[in-house]
């Protein structure tokens, strides 16, 4: 049985570009209500080379959609400026730093891993600790071979060579707005978790990969979701609120043209999960890969 990632730390690596949205391949739907139909996606954000080859759901879903949808515009959150705001939204003032905000403890355990890891604290430590923690977390599964496109900017590359449309369901600010409100939540928590959490990170990236590759939502709900509602507000605020907000977006109008939504995998499971809700409006939900 493997040590499971923290809370804290799995919402970094499905939250971010950088990173994430988490754990699923195999799971690409049809939503379809009356003769009106969509497709509908897990993604993971940080993948290994030997995790291509897709599977063929996902190019087939691109092929007959008419427009990629993802949680935002990838292209403007990496732009020069998009960076640079990141970046301003996440440092602390001149004069301040991470290690100002941690217990003596919790600041040498920092600073032995940056050490160990040849990772220079000033680096990490003129963030913020939501950033901070992505900083460390990206850090340590690139290491581990986590180093090629996720899925999400993988098909974005193809919707662009076909010539597809790409949109966002929300925009870059509303996405850095959830980083910095878990910059809000308190610094001891979030390193002292991901600190923990990194000392098993490499058996808990490969369990990631094969619950991503077996697609099964009651598994992911189980190892990811159950976890999270003990934080019930970083979970309404990651999960409830914009899959909400999604919903609402996705349902609205007419599906004159089918589309391809592609979000982190967290978002598609369990009862406040998209395919719950969906189900509940009266989509009829079928796995693509059953098409094939």
């Amino acid at each position: 049985m493997y040590q499971r990632l923290s809370t804290v730390t799995r919402i970094f690596i499905s939250f971010l570009l950088l990173l994430s949205s988490t754990v699923l391949a195999d799971g690409v739907w049809k939503v379809s209500k009356d003769k009106q139909h969509f497709y509908l996606a897990g993604s993971v954000h940080m993948l290994s080379a030997q995790d291509y080859p897709l599977p063929p759901e996902y190019l087939l879903a691109l092929q007959q959609s008419d427009s990629l949808v993802l949680e935002t515009d990838l292209e403007q959150l990496s732009s020069p400026s998009g960076i640079q705001q990141m970046i301003s939204l996440n440092s602390y003032p001149s004069g301040e730093n991470l290690l100002q905000h941690l217990s003596a403890p919790l600041a040498k355990q920092l600073a032995d891993y940056c050490r160990q890891h040849k990772i220079p604290l000033e680096q990490i430590t003129r963030f913020k600790p939501a950033f901070a923690a992505i900083m460390l977390t990206t850090t340590q599964l690139q290491a581990q071979g986590a180093n090629a496109p996720g899925v999400d900017a993988f098909l974005q590359d193809e919707a662009k060579k076909s010539g597809k449309k790409i949109a966002g369901l929300e925009t870059m600010q509303q996405h850095l707005d959830v980083i910095t409100e878990l910059n809000n939540s308190g610094a001891e928590t979030l390193i002292n978790s991901t600190m923990d959490d990194l000392k098993d990170s490499s058996e808990d990236f490969d369990a990631m990969r094969k619950a991503w590759r077996s697609g099964n939502l009651e598994q992911l709900d189980h190892l990811y979701l159950h976890d999270l509602k003990n934080y019930p507000a970083i979970y309404q605020t990651l999960i409830v609120k914009r899959n909400n907000t999604w919903l609402k977006q996705l349902v609205a109008e007419p599906k004159t043209k089918p589309f391809f939504v592609v979000v982190g995998a967290l978002h598609l499971a369990g009862d406040q999960g998209l395919i719950e809700q969906l189900t509940q409006q009266g989509y009829q939900i079928t796995p693509l890969k059953d098409k094939l």
